[in-house]
């Protein structure tokens, strides 16, 4: 049932997120809001549920911070929306974090309630048992205070934790159904674990849209693409590697999905060899990759044909985007410099970390990024601050050649580090995955960047891994790839 679009945006203008579970079980009550593994449940069930997880957390959580650490499951989503219901914040844990990680965080978060493995079960009971209801479900929420805290991945140290308010998603919501058309009549799906803000975001969508939602205990490529032809899955959410593993499954099962419409990614760039593959099997899917970080959410937004190659996009809707200088002065287009970010959709402030690179100016937010707007208004990202590279007396930002080396065919993933050198300061050294078939040298890697790029930022050394270490979010664990590299335990390519 689609809600028309003056309805909507007044719907978008006076509710939280939580309440619109009511609304949306009051509309269509015997549908079904939420599909995980085998299991569905319809809004009117949703609803219930909702209620009596804010019940037992408002009785077992006095305070206002909730953490929550579970991995995919029906439970950990009632106890999402009900601690907003509750007007609690939750903190949402990963549960793969090592014991002596996740005692550090709790430490230090100061939590009110802990809803793990040892209370799961008073949790369950007190869901199935009906419970008492009567905890103020038609609350409205303030949205401006905080709601939600995500965390970055916890690979390495202590995880950088970031506060949102409401209103930064419900502007969110209102953008994307700018660009989208996102409504009830759509079935959204989150291919990743809800400890991850990209797919705990597309529960929260699929929900306040009034569609129908699918996430997943793990992460089953063939599994996961069979559900969405099942349940006519039309909006995906993803990051790179889940979208790349779903590509070859299909291809291997000969399976294409045309009821998918909008293919959504984000965390790192899509290689255009992955674009071709996913063409193949969602061929009705407009294919778009959003660029954004924890602290100022969608910043840009790349659609399908309509982008320049080498961008990220122009802005999302509601953003706005300006290059200052050093000095903070506005830079004209097609000039390099810091990237600023004004919007509704900012974060309030990290939770257990600060960012050395963070800086405001007004209300612009810079959290690292160098690049520049194009005349058109597309922009452009060079590279980051804090991965800058000086090399004979050159400023050099790896981004642009390892953007150079994913085109190759060959080639998968790519990062380049500076190495020190008495002559050069640094040098440039590159690691890169190829295709198992792949018989690629590094002299043929060195002439494709030669046509591409200056000569003073082409690597000369080159290294092959097969394994690389990622992130909880599927970014490059750069850290520790710096550590085999400067442990000698990558292999040389020829």
């Amino acid at each position: 049932m689609r809600i028309p679009v003056q309805t909507e945006l007044l719907i978008l203008k006076m509710e939280d997120i939580s309440n619109a579970i009511a609304r949306n079980a009051a509309l269509h009550p015997d549908a079904v809001a939420l599909f995980f593994e085998d299991e569905s449940v319809t809004w009117d069930r949703f609803a219930q549920l909702v209620d009596r997880a804010c019940n037992y957390l408002a009785l077992h959580a006095p305070g206002n911070r909730v953490a929550l650490s579970s991995p995919n499951s029906l439970d950990l989503a009632f106890a999402i929306f009900g601690s907003i219901r509750a007007g609690k914040v939750m903190q949402v844990l990963d549960p793969a974090w090592p014991a002596p990680l996740m005692r550090n965080v709790l430490e230090r978060l100061r939590s009110d309630f802990v809803l793990n493995s040892t209370h799961v079960g008073a949790f369950n009971r007190h869901l199935s048992s009906g419970g008492q209801t009567a905890i103020a479900t038609v609350r409205q929420a303030d949205p401006f205070a905080p709601f939600y805290t995500g965390f970055t991945s916890g690979s390495t140290g202590i995880p950088k934790g970031f506060r949102r308010d409401q209103n930064s998603w419900l502007e969110s919501f209102r953008g994307d159904r700018e660009l989208f058309s996102l409504s009830a009549d759509d079935v959204f799906v989150a291919l990743g674990s809800l400890t991850h803000s990209l797919f705990m975001y597309a529960l929260a969508r699929g929900v306040h849209a009034g569609g129908t939602t699918l996430f997943f205990a793990q992460f089953r490529p063939d599994r996961i693409l069979r559900r969405i032809e099942e349940t006519g899955g039309s909006v995906v959410y993803g990051v790179p590697t889940q979208y790349d593993a779903l590509s070859t499954a299909a291809a291997g099962g000969g399976k294409t999905l045309s009821n998918v419409r909008l293919v959504l990614s984000s965390g790192a760039k899509l290689p255009d060899g992955l674009k071709k593959r996913l063409r193949r099997v969602f061929p009705n899917a407009e294919i778009c990759e959003f660029y954004g970080t924890s602290e100022q959410s969608y910043v840009s937004v790349a659609r399908d044909g309509k982008t320049p190659p080498g961008s990220v996009g122009q802005p999302f809707p509601g953003v706005r985007v300006t290059i200052l200088d050093d000095s903070g002065n506005e830079l004209p287009s097609d000039e390099i410099g810091r990237v600023f970010v004004e919007s509704g959709l900012m974060f309030q402030g990290y939770e257990l970390a600060e960012s050395p690179t963070l800086e405001r100016v007004g209300e612009a937010l810079f959290v690292g990024d160098m690049g520049y707007l194009d005349e058109n208004g597309f922009l452009y990202l060079t590279g980051r601050s804090d991965r800058m590279i000086v090399s004979s007396g050159k400023n050099i930002y790896p981004e642009e050649i390892e953007a150079a080396l994913i085109a190759h065919p060959d080639v998968t993933i790519a990062c380049v580090m500076g190495v020190e050198d008495a002559r050069r300061g640094d040098r440039l050294v590159a690691i890169v995955n190829l295709g198992p078939a792949s018989a690629v040298t590094s002299s043929a890697l060195i002439a494709w960047c030669r046509d591409r790029l200056p000569l003073y930022k082409v690597p000369m050394i080159f290294y092959r891994l097969a394994d690389w270490p990622m992130t909880g979010s599927q970014k490059i664990d750069l850290p520790r790839l710096r550590d085999l590299l400067d442990g000698g335990d990558l292999e040389r390519l020829p």
